[in-house]
C-alpha cells in the first residue's frame, strides 16, 4: 500500500470532505519532546481503511487538522503521549479514542505490549524499529522514517478487527470502550497547582516545613515550565526541589552548595530565595501516605492472591485488573473506592476484595 503526502490543507480538506462521519480513523504521530515543555508535533499517520496519508504538520497548522481529531473515533495503540501531542498542537483532546494496546490487554495479553509485538502476534509480521529515535522535525524525512511511518498505521485496522473481534467474543467489549473514555478523562485531568508536590519523586521522604517549601516550589517550577516551553528539569530537577526544600538556608551561597546552574540562579536566584520564605511561613499540607504497616502488609498479600485466582480464571493478567497503587489505597481507604475500581472491575474485583477487608 503505497502512502499519500500531505503538506496542505486543501489536500486535507478536499479528504476529509469525503468521509462518512462514522469511519474511523487509525492513526499514529511522531512528535518531538527532548527540550520542550510541549510536544512538537512532527508527522500525522492516517489510515482511512483504504489509503495512508502521512500529514506534515510542519507545513500545516492546528485548525486544519483538529476537525478530523473531533469528528472521527481515533483509534491508536498506547495513545497517551499522542493525546498530548495532538491537543497541544490542535488546542484540544479527540472526541474518542479506541486503544489497542488496552483492548489486547483486556483479551488476555501483556498490559504493556507494543504495536510490534502485537502485529508479530495477530499477523506474523515483522515490523523493523531502526527509525524510532530518529529526528521528525527535521526535512525532508528520509525513505526509512517514510517507510516506518507507514508501518505504524499500515496493519492497525486489521490488528482492530481481530481484537475487536476477540472482546466481542469474551463480551468485553464494553470494558474495551470503558477503558479508552478512562484513559481520555485522566489525558485531560489537570492537576490543580496546590497538588502539584505530590508527583514530585521523592516527596514522600518529605514532612512538616519542608513539605510547605516543596508546596510552593513546585507549582511555580511546573509554570514556568509551560511558560517557556522547556522541560521541568530544565528549571528545577525534582531532587533540586527536594533539597531546597530540606535547607534551613536563605542565602545565594544555598545555590551553589546545591549545584545550581549558574544560568538559574542568574534568572531566577530572588524568585527562588522568595519562595522558600513563603514556604517557610506556611502550612504544610498532608504528607503523602508512608510504606504499609505490618498489618497492611498481610492484608496486601491476601489480596494479591485473590486477584491473581481472579486473573487465572479469566485468562487476564493480574496488574490488567489491579494497580498496586489501586491496592493499596483500598486498604487504606476501603470506603473511598478508586475510580479505576468501579464500572467493570466493581463486581469482578473490587467486591470480592472489600468482602475480606
Amino acid at each position: 500500500m503505497a502512502y499519500l503526502w500531505c503538506d496542505n490543507s486543501d489536500d486535507i480538506s478536499s479528504w476529509r470532505s469525503g468521509l462518512a462521519a462514522t469511519t474511523p480513523l487509525y492513526l499514529d504521530t511522531e512528535f518531538m519532546r527532548e527540550r520542550t515543555f510541549w510536544p512538537q508535533l512532527a508527522l500525522v499517520q492516517v489510515h482511512d481503511g483504504e489509503q495512508i496519508r502521512l500529514i506534515d504538520t510542519t507545513k500545516t497548522s492546528g485548525p486544519d487538522l483538529a476537525p478530523m481529531f473531533q469528528q472521527h473515533t481515533l483509534v491508536m495503540h498506547a495513545c497517551s503521549e499522542d493525546l498530548e501531542a495532538i491537543a497541544a498542537f490542535s488546542g484540544d483532546y479527540p472526541a474518542a479514542i479506541e486503544d489497542t494496546q488496552i483492548a489486547a490487554a483486556l483479551t488476555g495479553e501483556d498490559m504493556q505490549l507494543g504495536y510490534q509485538k502485537v502485529v508479530q502476534m495477530l499477523l506474523g509480521v515483522d515490523l523493523p524499529k531502526g527509525a524510532t529515535r530518529t529526528n521528525w522535525l527535521k526535512r525532508p524525512l528520509s525513505q526509512e522514517q517514510l517507510l516506518y511511518a507507514e508501518d505504524d498505521v499500515k496493519y492497525l485496522p486489521e490488528v482492530t478487527d481481530i481484537l475487536r473481534g476477540r472482546l466481542v467474543n469474551l463480551g468485553r467489549e464494553s470494558w474495551w470502550r470503558e477503558e479508552c473514555e478512562r484513559l481520555l478523562a485522566q489525558a485531560q485531568a489537570v492537576t490543580a497547582p496546590e497538588k502539584a508536590w505530590r508527583n514530585v519523586k521523592g516527596a514522600g521522604l518529605l514532612q512538616g516545613q519542608a513539605l510547605a517549601v516543596l508546596a510552593v516550589l513546585t507549582p511555580w517550577r511546573d509554570r514556568m515550565a509551560r511558560e517557556r516551553d522547556l522541560p521541568k528539569g530544565f528549571v528545577l530537577k525534582d531532587a533540586q526541589l527536594l533539597d531546597l526544600a530540606r535547607s534551613s538556608r536563605s542565602d545565594r551561597g544555598l545555590f551553589s552548595e546545591l549545584g545550581l546552574h549558574p544560568k538559574v540562579v542568574r534568572r531566577d536566584g530572588d524568585t527562588i530565595l522568595e519562595l522558600l520564605a513563603e514556604g517557610r511561613r506556611g502550612t504544610p499540607p498532608e504528607p503523602l501516605p508512608g510504606p504499609p504497616d505490618a498489618h497492611q502488609k498481610k492484608l496486601a498479600k491476601i489480596l494479591r492472591k485473590r486477584v491473581g485466582e481472579i486473573a487465572e480464571s479469566m485468562n487476564m493478567k493480574p496488574d490488567v485488573l489491579m494497580r498496586r497503587r489501586w491496592l493499596e489505597s483500598l486498604i487504606r481507604h476501603p470506603d473511598q473506592v478508586p475510580e479505576p475500581l468501579t464500572g467493570w472491575r466493581h463486581e469482578i474485583v473490587t467486591r470480592p476484595l472489600l468482602e475480606l477487608l
